[in-house]
């Protein structure tokens, strides 16, 4: 029973990258879906805090893909899908609740940082925990500039998102959901990853990474990921008039 993990890492290892993003975009729209049913504007708050943390983790790793030569940071599936529970927040329960849900989010990320930083700083046992200390050390020591990076790129575009949507729901109502969706989630998503990149990988990097390649392993492979999943996450939007229950 122990290994089962292990036993389900090695069986995903043997699947192509294409179809283990698949994989996370499936799953993350079944746990919002499911949040979201059973415990409404809290649960969507609860994924949007967790989802940041589980990011923030991913992209420490680069996967390669078949269709581009240059390896990507990976995150970017679960990311993009805060732009989702920011447009399900913000169309059922408002821009203000959206908004405070940022702060919230930032919050609890310094506050998991820190903790972490105080359990790595414990004295070794054993070799065991030594093997424990380098895993811990590598997921949850920050470092600096990607962390500045995200914050920076999290609050700035996360607040363009909320605003775009707001807007064009006061101009057109509930009609043309599909449109506020996409158009919120694709401007804001862009900026997003050209700050985070440009501050992360050029601007705070000790050695810089070429401009080409950041433009076609970072800005363009996510940004090609974040209008999937914005295109295959619109009928969600609508199936959340269908699922909407009243909060706990």
């Amino acid at each position: 029973m122990d290994t089962i993990f292990t036993q389900i890492i090695k069986y995903l290892a043997t699947v192509s990258p294409e179809l283990l993003l698949a994989l996370g975009f499936f799953a993350c729209m079944v746990c919002i879906l499911i949040v979201f049913r059973y415990f409404g504007s809290y649960g969507l708050v609860c994924y949007s805090v967790v989802a940041v943390i589980i990011a923030n983790m991913q992209v420490l790793k680069l996967g390669v893909f078949s269709y581009i030569n240059e390896p990507v940071a990976l995150g970017t599936i679960v990311f993009t899908t805060l732009f989702t529970t920011s447009d399900l927040i913000t169309e059922h329960y408002g821009a203000h609740l959206a908004k405070k849900t940022i702060y919230l989010t930032f919050l609890l990320q310094i506050f998991v940082m820190f903790s972490m930083l105080v359990v790595i700083a414990h004295p070794e046992v054993d070799a065991q925990t030594s093997e424990v200390q380098c895993g811990l050390q590598t997921l949850f020591t920050p470092s600096l500039r990607l962390l500045i990076a995200s914050i920076i790129s999290f609050m700035i575009s996360q607040h363009i998102d909320i605003s775009i949507f707001a807007y064009l729901k006061k101009r057109h109502g509930k009609n043309l959901l599909w449109l506020r969706g996409n158009v919120s989630t694709l401007i804001s998503g862009t900026i997003d990853t050209f700050i985070f990149s440009i501050l992360a990988w050029i601007i705070l990097a000790p050695t810089p990474i070429a401009f080409t390649t950041v433009l076609v392993g970072f800005i363009g492979f996510s940004q090609s990921v974040r209008i999937l999943v914005s295109v295959l996450s619109t009928p969600l939007l609508y199936l959340s008039y269908r699922l909407k229950s009243h909060d706990i």
